[in-house]
């Protein structure tokens, strides 16, 4: 929750007594509540390196995890944790150049002594956590070195042994269980990350790297829809950017397709079906932005300005925490409303809701699909 002033300002120095929850209007027990302080990013100015960079191409990328919060660990408090995840199955080549060079300036410029940052990428099936969260430059920026590269190609051993093992890696589905399922990759992977990511309390931002991601018919939003619940129960925002950029698309395509021929190239279909798919390939990253408390960036050639605006926007903040007492598994969403006990005037900024679980008997047909898809994994 975040809590500001009439002037902008985070109010700090609240406790659980100074704070109303209600479910659906019940009010709710508090059980936990703690103070992360984070300097606003505007106001606080870049680190610069105190060395000389240091960059190396690695031979073999580690996979390594996610390390879950212990008792007593203060690892992430009062940080800033941003993840870059880069699905490089949606971005050709220079995409993925673009969005490699975009991430470069960010942790150069623009990555403040708040931020930690962790590396995810998807490719082959699986999704590789590359970097845990770190705000070391170096290793940040020799990883990203390394993907531009390409592996295989450097001298350099990796520092971490699990780079040789496959335990890293989560498993996503193959080709031919997305074929038969007909479910979208994208999302499935998406979905696994906000998962790994929900191990920790704190507010996560993960800035999303695509050339887009189109659905493939109605029976996909089943899984964009238990892609953006992963997200809201882990605490992640998801920050699309379209490593596109700008684009100016030729009216009948691009050289990459045969002239779509007959009477549309002169009636203008054919022009109006380039536009409207290029549209809908945005469509599912603006809802996923959205319906989590992100943003996304479109039709924008500075890649690097949809990192910095998942950095300004995580300021100081509560985390509340409680357990409901509808144990209802109707998978419903459930309303949250948040406001302060005492007669300070402040604005709140909070998740709205959530689904609940929901019990077999009340699953949809896209619902089952997605469970027996589940259980192929």
């Amino acid at each position: 929750v975040v809590v500001k002033d009439k002037k902008g300002n985070p109010i700090e120095g609240l406790t659980a007594k100074d704070f109303i929850v209600a479910e659906n209007g019940v009010p709710q027990a508090i059980r936990f509540c703690e103070h992360q302080e984070l300097a606003g990013a505007q106001s606080a100015a870049p680190v610069a390196p105190s060395k000389p960079e240091d960059i190396k191409i690695y031979r073999d990328l580690a996979r390594t995890r996610i390390s879950p919060e212990t008792p007593g660990n203060i690892r992430y408090k009062d940080r800033r944790l941003l993840a870059l995840y880069f699905d490089m199955t949606a971005m050709p080549p220079p995409d993925q150049l673009r969005a490699l060079a975009a991430a470069q300036k960010f942790i150069r410029t623009e990555m403040t002594s708040a931020d930690l940052v962790s590396i995810l990428r998807y490719s082959g099936g699986a999704v590789d956590v590359l970097l845990d969260f770190t705000a070391e430059r170096n290793r940040l920026l020799s990883v990203i070195a390394t993907l531009i590269v390409g592996e295989g190609q450097g001298s350099d051993e990796s520092t971490d042994d699990a780079s040789r093992s496959d335990t890293g890696a989560a498993f996503g589905q193959d080709d031919s269980e997305f074929n038969i399922f007909n479910t979208d990759r994208q999302l499935a992977a998406l979905e696994t990350a906000a998962k790994m990511l929900g191990q920790l309390s704190e507010k996560k931002s993960l800035v999303y790297f695509a050339s887009g991601l189109r659905l493939n018919g109605a029976d996909n939003q089943a899984q964009l829809h238990a892609t953006i619940d992963a997200a809201i129960r882990s605490g992640v925002s998801f920050w699309p950017i379209d490593a596109r950029g700008l684009v100016a698309q030729a009216p009948l395509g691009d050289a990459t397709k045969g002239s779509p021929g007959n009477m549309g190239m002169y009636s203008g279909a054919s022009a109006l079906a380039v536009t409207t798919g290029f549209q809908q390939s945005q469509d599912t990253l603006y809802a996923l932005a959205g319906d989590t408390g992100g943003k996304a960036l479109l039709d924008y050639n500075d890649l690097t300005r949809g990192i910095v605006e998942a950095q300004q926007t995580v300021s100081s903040y509560y985390i509340l925490g409680y357990y409901t007492s509808n144990a209802a598994q109707d998978g419903k969403f459930r309303r949250i409303k948040i406001s302060l006990n005492s007669n300070l005037s402040a604005n709140l900024d909070y998740r709205q809701g959530y689904y609940a679980g929901k019990q077999f008997s009340k699953f949809t047909a896209a619902d089952k699909e997605r469970q027996l898809e589940d259980a192929l994994m």
